[in-house]
């Protein structure tokens, strides 16, 4: 029964939701590049890990 509660527990806070800083709107009517520029953007303010490194 402790283990169920535990997993439980640990479930339910690893749900918790991120909060983001800044909101990007990806909109249907961007051009390519004010498109590529709000990619540049979210992708530096992502907490997302680098994985070339």
């Amino acid at each position: 029964m402790k283990k169920l509660s535990l997993l439980i527990f640990f479930l339910v806070i690893s749900c918790a939701p991120v909060q983001t800083e800044k909101k990007i709107n990806f909109s249907k009517d961007l051009t390519f590049e004010e498109f590529k520029s709000n990619l540049k953007v979210y992708v530096n303010n992502s907490d997302y890990p680098n994985i070339d490194e």
